[in-house]
């Protein structure tokens, strides 16, 4: 196994949990269930998030999905790194059935634009308050709103839909449409799906569709499609290495290996084999963790907040140093 899948221990009623750690170089792994916002407190660390890799300073975040498999790295060894990791559990009240767990998300510091510049200081703010509340104790009403600004705002200003809108041409209402036929592919991208077939699921006009794919990033449906499977089968590449390229292939809705490998080096820049061979190389010198209590680390973290927001209304945190 080339990446495992991680649970996450949450306590009691709280949909948020807070792990401190100094890194070197994890194990590759995703939570099924939980969605992970990792934010660099001291040094530089390298993500790679679906093998796309991030560089997060003092400050910086990136988020990853339910089935991201993603890793984080130290950039120097003998640096003195902190990293918090914030995970939300999907399965909680306050987010089951909402269909967070059926949506992409596409939310880094080294990747937002200025437009949605506003959104990610939002977004740190929540993060700070959100570690400083876990600091003081935790209050249960308190981390409940939160976590629910956390996610509300990955979901109006951070979704698949945001990032590949280009002109902001479509509104809120085929945002949402957008997220049926997200969660709708998600759940069948292994069965042959058209887009007449999403069409008469959403009720939408077949040519008002293929208009809104056009003016996306993706400019087609079936690069869609292809985005989604190449997507899964990163999963059974890393967690199923018994299975064979052409047989994950198949079982991502892939009816030619050939034009798999096609899709798959055309996303990755390399083969689906080659894919294995970096990630069993990095395995070679995967390390555990430093996991640090927060109240370990309790006066070195307040500092952290501050330094990095006593310049601004503490208030609009509830911070009160």
């Amino acid at each position: 196994m080339l990446a495992k899948e991680q649970s996450v221990a949450f306590a009691g009623e709280n949909p948020a949990v807070i792990t401190l750690y100094r890194v070197r170089r994890q194990m590759p792994h995703y939570h099924r269930e939980a969605l992970e916002i990792i934010m660099c407190l001291r040094g530089t660390v390298e993500v790679y998030s679906m093998h796309e890799k991030h560089v997060l300073h003092a400050g910086d975040i990136k988020e990853a999905d339910t089935y991201d498999i993603h890793t984080v790295t130290a950039a120097d060894m003998d640096e003195d790194n902190l990293v918090a990791s914030f995970h939300f559990d999907l399965t909680h009240p306050l987010f089951a059935g909402k269909g967070y767990e059926l949506l992409y998300y596409v939310c880094s510091s080294d990747g937002a634009d200025e437009a949605r510049q506003p959104a990610l200081n939002t977004l740190r703010r929540y993060l700070w308050a959100l570690l400083y509340e876990a600091l003081r104790g935790g209050h249960a009403d308190r981390t409940v709103e939160l976590s629910s600004g956390i996610l509300q705002t990955l979901r109006d200003s951070f979704q698949y839909f945001n990032d590949i809108n280009l002109d902001d041409t479509y509104s809120r209402d085929m945002q949402d449409r957008f997220e049926h036929i997200i969660a709708y592919m998600l759940e069948n991208y292994a069965d042959r799906i058209t887009m007449r077939d999403i069409c008469q699921i959403e009720h939408l006009n077949y040519n008002y569709l293929s208009q809104f794919f056009k003016t996306t990033s993706l400019k087609t449906f079936r690069a869609f499609l292809h985005e989604i499977r190449v997507y899964h089968s990163e999963h059974l590449l890393l967690c199923r290495p018994e299975l064979s390229v052409p047989e994950v292939g198949y079982a991502c809705g892939f009816s030619d290996p050939k034009f798999f490998y096609r899709e798959f080096r055309k996303k990755h820049g390399h083969t689906p084999h080659q894919h294995r061979i970096w990630y069993r190389e990095y395995n070679r010198l995967a390390m555990e963790d430093t996991v640090f209590m927060l109240a370990e680390k309790k006066q070195e973290l307040l500092d952290c907040i501050a330094g990095f927001y006593s310049d601004m209304v503490c208030e609009e945190l509830s911070l009160c140093f």
